[in-house]
């Protein structure tokens, strides 16, 4: 059976929100890592829609949950019934990013994991769970939940590597979380 596709349009409004917080967060952040396919500037907006998004479909007005600064790192990107969260959004190939919302990425081939960067793993104790999320890359119109997971399992059960499954390498350390793992939206969006 084929996952039903849930996903968060973008609006215009949402994008330009993203742009004016980024600015504003630029001079407070520290990058810790690169990716070859997006700038710190482009990364740093993704993150932000995804936050937004999220948000969305979690009932949350993302406006009102925008930061007044960005002069110390967040306690957390909002809160839902399951407590603090920390959105991680990603951009992916669209033929893998099809597999993953529909459930048929093996966990162990190339996009079958999600990353949590290793100079973040300190600051997951602040949060209850983590929401990933994902553009279809270089297409930023719709973002998509693809699950959460608790961040005392994440703890308790992944190792920062920087070494893929399939022999490769990761862009950075990181812990690797199997997306057979995550647990499904759906269970955040129940009586909300």
């Amino acid at each position: 059976m084929k996952k039903i596709m849930t996903y968060i349009n973008i609006t215009d409004e949402m994008r330009e929100q993203a742009k004016i917080e980024s600015e504003k967060r630029n001079p407070h952040i520290k990058h810790h890592f690169e990716v070859n396919h997006l700038s710190y500037h482009k990364r740093d907006v993704v993150g932000f829609l995804g936050e937004f998004a999220t948000c969305e479909l979690l009932g949350i007005n993302w406006k009102k949950n925008i930061r007044a600064d960005y002069e110390t790192i967040d306690s957390g990107d909002g809160k839902c019934k399951k407590g603090i969260f920390d959105v991680k959004t990603e951009t992916i190939p669209y033929e893998n990013l099809h597999k993953i919302l529909n459930r048929e990425i093996k966990d162990d081939e190339l996009y079958g994991r999600r990353l949590i960067y290793e100079g973040q793993i300190s600051l997951l104790e602040k949060y209850d769970i983590i929401i990933f999320g994902a553009f279809c890359r270089n297409n930023y119109k719709k973002w998509y939940p693809i699950g959460w997971l608790d961040t005392k399992y994440i703890l308790a059960n992944y190792r920062v590597t920087k070494k893929r499954p399939d022999g490769g390498e990761y862009p950075f350390s990181a812990l690797a979380i199997k997306t057979s793992e995550l647990k499904p939206i759906s269970e955040l969006l129940e009586d909300k």
